[in-house]
C-alpha cells in the first residue's frame, strides 16, 4: 500500500476514533459499572485496595478523581479492605474535609488503615483520621494540627516601584486580605473567626478519629509537628510501621488469610478498549499516542511539523 493510501487510512481511523470518543464521553456509565481499572501491586488472594494521597491535598479534577476512586472502593464488593498511603503536608480546608468525609464513609463500609510516608502533617494528618487505624514510620513528620493563612502585604513595595492601585468595590470588606493595605481590626476579626471555625473542626476530627477527649486534643494542637514515634506515644497514631504492615493490618481487620494489594489506574482509552491489554500501559487513555504506536508498528512514519516546531 503506497504512502497516500496509508495517510488516507490513518485520517479515516482518526476521525472514527474521535467520533467514538465524543460519544463515549457523552454516555454515562451504568450504575455499578467499574470506572477505574485495577493493577496488581503484590500478593495473591482477596483484594485490598491501595489509595494514594501524594503531595498537597488535591483540588479540581485531581480531587474528583481521588473521590471517585474512594466511592468505587466503597461500592465494590470485591474490595475487602483498603489502605491509604499518605505523603502530604496538607492543603485547603474545604478539599481536606471533603476527602475526610468520603474516606469516613469507606471506613464504615470496610476496614481502612492509613499508612504514613515521610510526611503526613496538617491536612495530611486530618485526612488520615478517617481510617480505623494509623500506621506510621517512627521518623515520619506528622501533627501540625492547626490552621494558617498567610497574607503578603505589598503596599510598601508598590509605592517604591511607583505603582498606584485603585480599588473599586461594593461592600466595605470586599478587598480584605488583598495585600494592598494593612488589615483593619474588623477585617482581622472576620478572618480570624473563619480560621477559628476551621480549627475547631480539626480538633473535633482528631477527637473523633483518635477517641481522645477534646480538651486533651487541644493541648496537643498548638501547630507543632511530631515524629511518628511521638505520635504513637501520644495516641495520635496506633503503631509504628510502613505500608506493608498497614496493608497486612487492613487484611487482618477484614478477616483475610491471604490478600493481594491492588491500585486503581485510569480507565481504558478508546483503542485500549478495542484492542484489550495489547497496548503498552503507558498509552492507556491516550488515543492519539496509541494511534501513533500503531503506525510505528506498521513501519509507516507520518511526520508533520507545525510552524512552532515539534513532532506529532
Amino acid at each position: 500500500m503506497n504512502r497516500k493510501r496509508w495517510l488516507a487510512l490513518f485520517l479515516f481511523l482518526l476521525v472514527v476514533a474521535l467520533a467514538l470518543v465524543g460519544v463515549g464521553r457523552l454516555t454515562r456509565p451504568q450504575e455499578g459499572e467499574a470506572v477505574w481499572r485495577e493493577t496488581l501491586v503484590y500478593g495473591q488472594g482477596e483484594r485490598v485496595l491501595l489509595l494514594e494521597l501524594s503531595g498537597s491535598i488535591p483540588t479540581g479534577k485531581a480531587l474528583e478523581d481521588l473521590l471517585s476512586q474512594i466511592r468505587q472502593a466503597q461500592k465494590d464488593p470485591g474490595i475487602k479492605a483498603a489502605v491509604l498511603h499518605v505523603e502530604s503536608p496538607g492543603g485547603g480546608v474545604t478539599e481536606t474535609e471533603a476527602l475526610h468525609r468520603a474516606l469516613k464513609a469507606l471506613a464504615q463500609a470496610k476496614p481502612l488503615v492509613a499508612a504514613f510516608g515521610s510526611v503526613a502533617a496538617s491536612g495530611g494528618y486530618y485526612v488520615a483520621l478517617a481510617a480505623r487505624e494509623i500506621v506510621t514510620p517512627p521518623t515520619a513528620l506528622t501533627g501540625s494540627i492547626g490552621v494558617i493563612s498567610v497574607i503578603p502585604e505589598v503596599e510598601g513595595l508598590l509605592e517604591k516601584l511607583g505603582i498606584r492601585v485603585e480599588v473599586l468595590k461594593e461592600g466595605k470588606l470586599k478587598d480584605m486580605a488583598s495585600g494592598l493595605k494593612p488589615l483593619t481590626p474588623e477585617e482581622r476579626a472576620v478572618l480570624q473567626g473563619y480560621m477559628r471555625e476551621a480549627y475547631e473542626l480539626f480538633l473535633r476530627r482528631v477527637a473523633e478519629g483518635r477517641n481522645l477527649p477534646l480538651e486533651r486534643v487541644r493541648t496537643l494542637a498548638d501547630g507543632r509537628i511530631y515524629s511518628g514515634k511521638q505520635a504513637v506515644a501520644l495516641g495520635l497514631a496506633d503503631r509504628e510501621g510502613y505500608l506493608e504492615e498497614a496493608a497486612s493490618r487492613a487484611a487482618e481487620l477484614a478477616g483475610l488469610k491471604t490478600f493481594r494489594l491492588v491500585r486503581y489506574r485510569k480507565p481504558k482509552g478508546l483503542l485500549e478498549g478495542l484492542l484489550g491489554d495489547s497496548l503498552p500501559l503507558s498509552l492507556a487513555g491516550g488515543e492519539t499516542q496509541a494511534l501513533w504506536g500503531l503506525l510505528e508498528r506498521s513501519r509507516f512514519r507520518l511526520e508533520y511539523r507545525y510552524p512552532g516546531g515539534g513532532l506529532w
